[in-house]
């Protein structure tokens, strides 16, 4: 019999690292959130899949309308 390979543990921890990172972030104000997203941009290799998923998440906390907190304008 043949055994299916074990899926890799890369994919999963970078899956897990950003759900804990958004989960951490949750408490702090937006404009922290946004400004702590692009630095970790910034600091990850371009092309990686981390980078990828933290500029999809600073997208959505950018154009997402704010809830519960004050709003500038």
């Amino acid at each position: 019999m043949k055994r299916e390979p074990k899926p890799t543990l890369k994919a999963a921890a970078v899956n897990t690292s950003v759900a804990v990172m958004v989960f951490r972030m949750r408490p702090l104000p937006r404009r922290h959130r946004i400004a702590h997203l692009r630095a970790l941009i910034g600091q990850t290799p371009l092309g990686s899949i981390r980078r990828v998923q933290l500029v999809a998440l600073l997208r959505d906390e950018m154009t997402l309308p704010c809830s519960n907190e004050r709003c500038a304008g």
